[in-house]
């Protein structure tokens, strides 16, 4: 790793809990795109969403802080979870956004 280059880390994430759809996902695109983060969300059922971030891991971290303590989220989310976080050598997404369900 070259000096002064950040390592990027990517991992899947869960988030679970009430949340009006449109809001949220338009609140987790801003506040990623805001950190500089890339990846996506998407909702797979009416109380889960899961997706993929990509950044740096202290970034990463504070996207999950930003998330979790939300004052107009923080009584709908019941967990956010992080897992199968790991270094990568490049991004694979150009931007965070929403996917739509497959």
């Amino acid at each position: 790793m070259a000096a002064g280059k950040k390592e990027i880390m990517a991992c899947d994430f869960e988030i679970k809990g009430k949340l009006p759809k449109e809001a949220f996902e338009l609140f987790a695109v801003a506040q990623a795109k805001t950190l500089g983060l890339r990846g996506f969300i998407t909702q797979v059922s009416e109380d889960t969403y899961k997706g993929v971030l990509e950044g740096e891991g202290k970034v990463i971290e504070a996207f999950q802080k930003l998330i979790t303590s939300a004052g107009e989220y923080v009584a709908a989310i019941k967990e956010f979870i992080i897992k199968n976080m790991k270094a990568i050598q490049e991004y694979t997404y150009k931007a965070f956004e929403v996917q739509m369900k497959k």
